[in-house]
């Protein structure tokens, strides 16, 4: 009886790990996640080492069943919320500096990148991202 409750405890073990490990967020950042997204679930969470900075980067479905992509600081607090947008909700600013820089090119993606007040766009073309501020200005491509 006592091997048998063993073993399953040991399977169940090996199938729940990898799970847990995908999702596994210290206190500090899922309970920054809670505050700032409340009612969200994080369905996964990961460190990052970016700009020279340790973070966590949280996958979240929200409330209203919406995914977004939060990068949070070891502490909980929120740096930036990545959001899909469809082309077509682009601000006309955006979308004429985009068509403006690169005239020959269709935008196929977007994402509304917000860090405390300043919001961004990053538009996927091809294998090219080009990333612009919400008054049209070019801020980067990758």
């Amino acid at each position: 009886m006592v091997r048998r409750m063993l073993r399953t405890t040991l399977i169940l073990a090996l199938f729940a790990t990898p799970a847990l490990a995908d999702t596994a967020c210290p206190k500090a950042v899922t309970d920054g996640v809670a505050k700032a997204f409340p009612k969200s679930k994080i369905d996964r969470c990961h460190s990052e080492h970016e700009d020279g900075k340790d973070i966590f980067e949280a996958k979240i479905t929200r409330a209203d069943g919406t995914k977004a992509e939060v990068d949070v600081s070891p502490d909980g607090s929120i740096l930036q919320l990545e959001e899909k947008i469809a082309v077509d909700k682009l601000p006309d600013t955006v979308k004429k500096a985009f068509a403006a820089r690169y005239p020959k090119a269709k935008a196929e993606r977007a994402e509304k990148q917000t860090a405390g007040k300043t919001v961004t766009y990053e538009i996927a073309f091809g294998e090219t991202e080009a990333t612009f501020a919400s008054d049209g200005r070019f801020i980067e491509e990758e």
